[in-house]
């Protein structure tokens, strides 16, 4: 276990009680879905040190100590990200000597322009749109070698369905002002696509379920994706390449890769006539 998998596992272990109330995202989500929904733990798939956590535009108190007390008192720091008032914050910091980041998320609704949500005392989590699909589609998965867990014990962790997560991940990418976090969004994408057939079939077959519910958004995916993926030399090609972990598609040159990224795209959308 290396000290990114180490720090986040015992991120949950920390804030077990309010596991019930929130979802994990971002990049440690595929990380659940390889290791503990299809029990892959040789999977070692893109990850990023930071740490998103979904929650709803209030987080309920759970016990007596507010979650950001909880943080703190474990030795994170709360550090301002932004200048807005309320400022977005992340706690950073070492949990037994791994560090962390964690940032809370959560979903923009309506008209509402508030940048950032104080969803509990201290705790500012930053308002993004289509957070609600992540919130509305949830999964639970049981993790079982947290370290510090006790023996036969797991952690029940909520994790966005893999087609809402494929959806999100879709419909926030343009807005992405960094080319890397681009790039990261359709790598997720492209490497749970790829990773096993039954696995691809079930996220089709979700995206279809959200399709109805969500017909504008689903709309704005296909569009999404679609101009992203239209030839060869298009830049979505190209950060989708640059996020290739080491080893991964070792088999495949950059140019083969390139090939291999599109045609995977334009397969994936002739899915959805």
């Amino acid at each position: 276990m290396d000290r990114l998998q180490a720090g986040f596992l015992k991120s949950l272990r920390l804030i077990a009680d309010y596991l019930p109330q929130v979802v994990i995202a971002g990049g440690w989500a595929p990380f659940v879905y390889y290791h503990y929904l299809l029990g892959d733990k040789s999977k070692n798939p893109l990850r990023t040190g930071d740490i998103d956590i979904v929650v709803a535009n209030r987080l309920p108190l759970i016990g007596s100590m507010p979650i950001d007390e909880t943080l703190k008192d474990a030795g994170l720091r709360p550090v301002f990200k932004t200048r807005t008032q309320p400022p977005v914050i992340h706690y950073e910091g070492k949990i037994d000597g791994c560090e962390v980041e964690i940032e809370f998320l959560t979903d923009l609704r309506g008209s509402c322009r508030d940048e950032v949500i104080e969803v509990q005392e201290g705790v500012h989590a930053e308002a993004l749109r289509y957070l609600t699909i992540l919130l509305e589609n949830v999964i639970e998965v049981k993790i079982d070698d947290a370290p510090g867990i006790g023996q036969g014990a797991t952690l029940a962790v909520r994790l966005p369905s893999p087609g809402a997560f494929v959806l999100n991940k879709g419909l926030v990418f343009p807005r992405r002002r960094e080319r890397s976090k681009k790039g990261k969004d359709l790598y997720y994408i492209f490497d749970l696509i790829t990773y096993r057939e039954d696995f691809r079939d079930r996220i089709v077959s979700e995206l279809i379920g959200l399709r109805e519910r969500y017909k504008p958004w689903f709309k704005t995916l296909k569009e999404n994706l679609g101009k992203a993926f239209g030839g060869i030399g298009s830049e979505a090609v190209s950060l989708t390449k640059e996020q290739r972990p080491a080893g991964a598609f070792r088999a495949l040159t950059d140019s083969q890769l390139e090939q291999y990224i599109l045609l995977t795209f334009q397969e994936f959308l002739s899915s959805f006539p």
